[in-house]
């Protein structure tokens, strides 16, 4: 597991001098789960639990943008990258992250190839939300999360892809098969 920010506050994934760190996670086919570590950095999600609620998600969806365009998803592609939170918003906003794309293709990662590179759990929290995170990216990029011990996780994993309209081959790739696969078990 990373966090978002490393180096501190302000840090970026995408930095130069961590290009060791990624080259090294490409070779070895390794699994990153990529999980915020601070808020966003907005000082308006200092009231109403908006820091677990919201900041953590921006977060993760600067820090996961910024690997996208600068193409590391692309690059190193053989790591395997989980974004947690049900991705943080990212498959809620393609549609403005390939359109920022289409305007800068010569200079920025593909964000449609990131997003079906990429892995995910189930917190969100909403059965909804699940269902339409397994139709764009597919089951088989998702897996159970809990985000245990934190008090905004889900105490009850299961339940939400028991209330999710899903089908088998869907649920079960939920339940087990997605992680079987991903850590080769």
């Amino acid at each position: 597991m990373i966090g978002t920010q490393p180096k501190g506050r302000g840090g970026v994934l995408d930095d130069p001098t961590l290009a060791p760190f990624w080259e090294a996670a490409n070779a070895r086919g390794s699994v990153i789960f990529i999980h915020p570590v601070f808020e966003s950095g907005d000082d308006r999600v200092h009231d109403y639990g908006m820091a677990n609620a919201v900041g953590r998600i921006t977060d993760t969806l600067i820090a996961v943008s910024r690997l996208i365009y600068a193409g590391h998803i692309a690059r190193y592609a053989n790591a395997k990258i989980v974004v947690g939170i049900g991705g943080a918003a990212l498959p809620y906003v393609i549609g403005r992250l390939r359109r920022n794309y289409e305007l800068d293709k010569t200079n920025l990662g593909d964000p449609d190839l990131a997003l079906a590179s990429l892995y995910y759990d189930t917190i969100v929290q909403d059965a909804r939300t699940l269902r339409y995170l397994v139709d764009i990216v597919g089951s088989g990029r998702i897996m159970i999360g809990s985000d245990m011990p934190f008090p905004i996780g889900d105490p009850a994993p299961l339940k939400i892809v028991e209330a999710t309209p899903l089908s088998e081959a869907e649920r079960t790739a939920l339940h087990h098969g997605t992680a079987q696969r991903l850590l080769g078990l």
